[in-house]
């Protein structure tokens, strides 16, 4: 009898042990971690040609990247930077900060500016997360280019963060100034024969930080991010308009974002309206334009790997779009250009 109810009782246990792993399987996979199959956004890049240049490839981009868990204010992104990178985001706008005291430094991405003090209901996920996250998802993915615009930081010391980027980071795939000296002119080819997958990019600071760490590459030298807020505040069709001067804006030698995000609140209800505008402008203006589309690099956008509600273009639709200008542009290998274009349904 005894044994009996020992039987049944071990039944229950790992019945309910095999749906407590189904659970968190399903759960990892909603967290766009690691997946036995690699799908197109997760490795789109390795489509890329050897030499083209990562100052001329298309990629996404995302706004405020590192948002999520914020208060619903300040969240710009609604999934983590694994979930963006398995989407297919190349690009990542980060600004940091410290809000916490004592000895242990913990930072934090947030929602903010150079004119806005950083808040703690601002604060997203934790720098030692998401260094983690590129990390694991380099190791898996080596041929992925990736972009870390530190834009900001509110931080009593530039050398904690930067140190803890340094710990967490694989510094052995971050390019260095000793493997080249301008990231503005590296092809695909000299970072996959280097081994590299991570670019660097940070503000400028009154230090000489940028000089002393030779994987950091100074922000007003190597990347152009125009902001015309009061534009951006507007309707999609007046961005639509600001988008035609970025491009008469832009400089030379530079890695070029064309922030395409509508600011203001509600920020879902801002992306409903500017995600189809923008997913037009790129399909029948952009690519149809030869000097646009030479220009075209990194297009950064607000819920880059969210559907969002009201909106006829979903997440991976829009990024569909902004890789499959790849074609267009002649950045694809020519043994997989068919591929390429059936995988991201290229329409050109």
């Amino acid at each position: 009898m005894k044994c009996g109810i020992f039987t049944s009782k071990f039944i229950k246990i790992s019945i309910a042990v095999c749906a407590l792993i189904t659970l968190c399987v399903a759960f990892i996979a909603c967290d766009g971690e690691e997946k036995d199959v690699k799908t197109f956004e997760e490795s789109w890049m390795s489509y890329i040609s050897d030499e083209t240049l990562v100052s001329e490839v298309v990629m996404p981009g995302s706004h405020d990247a590192g948002t999520h868990g914020a208060q619903e204010l300040w969240e710009t992104q609604h999934s983590t930077i694994g979930q963006q990178l398995y989407a297919g985001s190349r690009y990542f706008d980060f600004r940091a900060t410290k809000p916490t005291s004592g000895e242990k430094e913990v930072y934090f991405f947030v929602h903010a500016n150079s004119d806005v003090p950083a808040l703690i209901t601002a604060c997203g996920q934790r720098v030692e997360d998401t260094m983690n996250a590129i990390k694991a998802f380099i190791e898996r993915n080596p041929e992925e280019v990736l972009i870390l615009d530190f834009q900001h930081t509110w931080v009593r010391t530039e050398e904690g963060l930067i140190e803890l980027i340094k710990n967490t980071l694989p510094m052995d795939k971050v390019l260095t100034k000793n493997d080249c000296d301008d990231p503005t002119t590296v092809t695909f080819g000299k970072m996959r024969e280097l081994k590299k997958n991570i670019i660097v990019i940070y503000k400028d600071t009154s230090s000489d930080i940028c000089e002393r760490y030779d994987w950091l590459f100074k922000r007003s030298q190597y990347l152009q991010s125009d902001y015309a807020g009061d534009e951006h505040k507007g309707d999609a069709d007046r961005l639509k308009t600001q988008w035609q001067a970025y491009f008469d804006a832009k400089k030379d030698g530079v890695f070029f974002v064309l922030q395409s995000q509508l600011t203001g609140s509600p920020l879902e209800g801002r992306e409903a309206l500017i995600r189809p505008v923008l997913d037009d402008y790129l399909k029948n203006t952009v690519a149809k334009d030869e000097a646009k589309l030479a220009d075209l690099n990194i297009v950064m956008k607000d819920f880059i790997a969210d559907d969002v509600a009201e909106c006829e273009v979903s997440s991976k639709e829009a990024i569909h779009t902004i890789i499959s200008l790849n074609a267009d542009k002649g950045n694809v290998k020519a043994d997989k250009l068919e591929d390429f274009k059936n995988a991201c349904g290229y329409n050109g």
